[in-house]
């Protein structure tokens, strides 16, 4: 069997204490408006607590005084109370009581007022509920390529294809097996709405790597927006090259695989994106292989040791 690799810790947890006081009114979240009409934009970051390429790039963003020519201009660091816990002792802190990336939804908010990812996320939300554009940087425990997850709609679609960079988009399924994301909070989930929200997973939590694809994707978006002069920080200038679209490749999210046992290994990379053939194994789930259940199946975002319930990774197909 496939064993899962061991990665290295290449990037550095930083002090976020300087950033609390936010300009929202909201702690950690930083609003600026600009002096024109324009959309207002949204970088995100540490949805989980243990991803922190996007809390370089937002860091870096406010150290730079980044600041809109139009609209406004949100950068924001969400679950840090879970960041906070992250140590070289502590690579797993995801979050605290529950994940902070599936509950966005108001039936699941107005149930849930007393857990700290809750209590996060209700007090994000009025600021949530305005942004026109949302960017929602992530990585993954492999080292995956980078790319966007985005639901299916054709608005999220044009965004992703604007940006252009990263060239791989994986769209969600219509249900939602383990709860809504920040990306499905409403009207971003509504197809004839206006807003527009995307995850980009940036490559392996740890990489140095990974801050280079959130910087260069977070830059596009300010560009794409158009809510910031590029001209004014050479940082930003050197990283807004629209690569060409011509090689974006596009996934879907076809059927979760749920573990049975605590012992499910995958045959192949954990990489993920691998395409198999029908009934070729993917994976052993105790003694039960698990089989590809179409031609060309697709192994989407592998789990790291997938506990019996949890998802191990899902079947998805290549689509134009």
């Amino acid at each position: 069997m496939s064993q899962a690799p061991d990665y290295p810790l290449e990037l550095e947890p930083a002090d976020l204490s300087p950033y609390r006081q936010g300009t929202s009114g909201v702690d950690y979240v930083h609003s600026f408006r600009g002096p024109r009409a324009g959309p207002h934009v949204m970088i995100n970051a540490l949805t989980h607590g243990n991803e922190l390429c996007g809390m370089h790039v937002v860091k870096r963003l406010l150290d730079l005084n980044i600041r809109p020519v139009c609209g406004e201009l949100t950068l924001s660091f969400a679950n840090v109370a879970a960041y906070q816990l992250f140590s070289p002792q502590r690579l797993d802190a995801r979050f605290l009581d529950r994940d902070f990336n599936r509950l966005w939804h108001d039936e699941l908010l107005q149930e849930d007022s007393h857990s700290i990812e809750a209590r996060r996320a209700h007090e994000m939300l009025p600021v949530v509920r305005t942004v026109d554009r949302l960017l929602d940087l992530h990585s993954t425990w492999h080292a995956l390529k980078p790319f966007f997850v985005l639901p299916k709609f054709a608005k999220t679609r044009a965004l992703a294809d604007a940006l252009g960079y990263p060239g791989r988009q994986l769209f969600l399924p219509e249900l939602r097996h383990e709860g809504y994301h920040l990306i499905d909070y409403t009207p971003f989930r509504q197809d004839d709405a206006g807003a527009v929200a995307l995850i980009v997973e940036c490559g392996q939590h740890f990489a140095r790597s990974s801050v280079d694809n959130a910087w260069q994707t977070a830059v596009r978006m300010l560009q794409v927006c158009g809510v910031v002069d590029l001209a004014v920080a050479a940082d930003l200038h050197a990283a807004a090259v629209a690569p060409a679209n011509a090689s974006i490749e596009r996934f879907e999210i076809v059927q979760p695989v749920i573990a049975e046992s605590d012992h499910l290994e995958m045959l192949g990379s954990y990489a993920g994106f691998d395409a198999y053939p029908l009934g070729a194994c993917a994976a052993m789930d105790g003694q039960k292989s698990i089989l590809a259940p179409f031609e060309d199946a697709i192994v989407i975002a592998p789990r790291p040791a997938p506990a019996k319930g949890q998802q191990a990774f899902a079947w998805g197909r290549r689509v134009a």
